[in-house]
């Protein structure tokens, strides 16, 4: 059956100006995050490389960073298509994995972040305030991501890190397609600010109720 969001119904634009690799990448992007490329859309690269009329090179390049962060799955000898979270799997499998990692590892925080994590921290928050300003969920979503990478990674091994950023990349992934609601972005602000302050404190049974809240 054919997806009526598959390349059939859409157009990529060609490219005038910016590198081949950024160029597209960030049209494939923004047509999955736009809603024009739905979950379970085929990327056909003989189809790309013509409507962009550029080689296959920088859209395997563009399709490789776009599976690095959840967006599409590569099958091998099959095509790429964007991905597609079923609500079960989400709720069950991936959301209770990611809030036992992020749990374990707010909880050390306290004691293993340094005055320049904390700055970066900081940092995030106001730039998250910004985007929400100025209502850009694109930005603020890619900022909520940075916010829980930065804790998760100073206070996990490098091997637990790569299965939490999996899991991130996917549920991230689904946000960008989904979107929060406009009247959200705020709240997800003040969620953030709430769990920096948790995390200073080091008050172990506050954090784990506001995850318990806030991931989900």
């Amino acid at each position: 059956m054919t997806n009526p969001n598959d390349l059939e119904s859409f157009q990529f634009k060609k490219n005038d100006t910016v590198s081949l690799r950024q160029f597209v990448y960030q049209e494939i992007r923004e047509a999955i995050i736009k809603g024009h490329l739905e979950p379970g859309a085929r990327l056909r690269e003989v189809e790309i490389s013509k409507q962009m009329n550029v080689s296959r090179g920088p859209i395997r390049e563009a399709i490789r960073i776009l599976e690095q962060e959840g967006l599409v799955i590569s099958h091998p000898y099959r095509e790429t298509v964007v991905v597609d979270l079923s609500e079960e799997e989400v709720i069950h499998l991936l959301v209770p994995t990611r809030r036992n990692f992020e749990l374990f590892a707010a909880q050390k925080a306290a004691s293993v972040l340094t005055a320049d994590d904390f700055a970066f921290l900081d940092n995030i928050i106001l730039n998250m305030q910004e985007a929400s300003d100025q209502d850009d969920l694109d930005r603020l979503s890619n900022l909520d991501l940075k916010f829980h990478e930065r804790i998760v990674e100073q206070c996990v091994s490098p091997a637990m890190f790569r299965i939490w950023n999996s899991i991130s990349g996917k549920l991230h992934a689904r946000f960008l397609i989904q979107g929060y609601s406009h009247s959200s972005l705020q709240t997800v602000v003040e969620e953030h600010r709430e769990m920096l302050q948790l995390i200073r404190s080091g008050d172990k049974e506050r954090i784990e109720q506001h995850l318990q809240t806030h991931i989900k």
